[in-house]
């Protein structure tokens, strides 16, 4: 009776053994089961990358003529009015204002004085070579003249006609008011005159200026200096 316990137990060892031999234990397969990999394209969505016009509008450049200036207003009045000149300098004791166009200059001068105020386009040598624009009002009417440097210094200024020129002044006028002599000049840019001097829009030209205390044409200046102006 004892030996058939014995072999009992010993078969029901041997069977446990079978059973246990036959089943994974607990931590000695894979942690977890093994997954697919999700793909880019389940990952994220491939979009397509925005053009350039969709994230700016394309704008046309403004015409140049939507940014051009208004046309110069010019009259030859004796009056200086505001944007009536392109430009504006004082040179010495006189006070200039100019513009120009594709064929004439236009130019402003005045000066404190009751007696007649130049300038002299474009000198060779102080006053010879220059191309003198001259101006007095006397009894209340504006005189103008056209006159040639024929030497550095002294009265040589004479008007072209004595010289055997022209006079090519196109348009003037002059006021005399409160101590102030002021004239308003249009000449060619170039009149085909020999007394006076060709310029050309973008050029510099040097200029000389003088005033005088009497009406007279031929009365000596009391001041007088040098610049330069610029054409467009």
């Amino acid at each position: 009776m004892n030996t058939r316990r014995i072999l009992s137990r010993i078969i029901l060892v041997i069977a446990g053994g079978v059973l246990l031999a036959g089943c994974a234990c607990p931590g000695t397969g894979p942690a977890n089961p093994t997954e697919k990999p999700m793909t880019t394209a389940e990952t994220t969505s491939t979009e397509k990358p925005m053009s350039t016009e969709e994230t700016m509008a394309t704008e046309e450049p403004m015409a140049t003529e939507e940014m051009t200036e208004p046309t110069m207003g010019w009259q030859a009045d004796g009056v200086i009015s505001d944007g009536e000149y392109a430009h504006e300098a004082t040179v010495g004791d006189v006070r200039l204002w100019w513009s120009n166009d594709a064929e004439f200059l236009y130019l402003g001068m005045e000066a404190s004085t009751a007696g007649w105020v130049a300038v002299g386009l474009d000198p060779e040598r102080r006053m010879e070579g220059a191309n003198f624009i001259i101006g007095a009002v006397a009894g209340g009417e504006a005189q103008i003249w056209d006159a040639y440097g024929t030497a550095p210094t002294g009265n040589t200024h004479p008007p072209d006609e004595e010289l055997g020129g022209t006079n090519d002044i196109v348009a003037y006028a002059g006021v005399e008011e409160g101590g102030i002599t002021r004239f308003e000049v249009q000449i060619p840019l170039d009149s085909g005159d020999a007394f006076d001097k060709p310029l050309e829009p973008g050029g510099t030209y040097p200029i000389i200026v003088a005033v005088g205390s009497s009406d007279s044409f031929g009365a000596p200046h009391t001041s007088r200096a040098g610049g330069s102006i610029t054409l467009d």
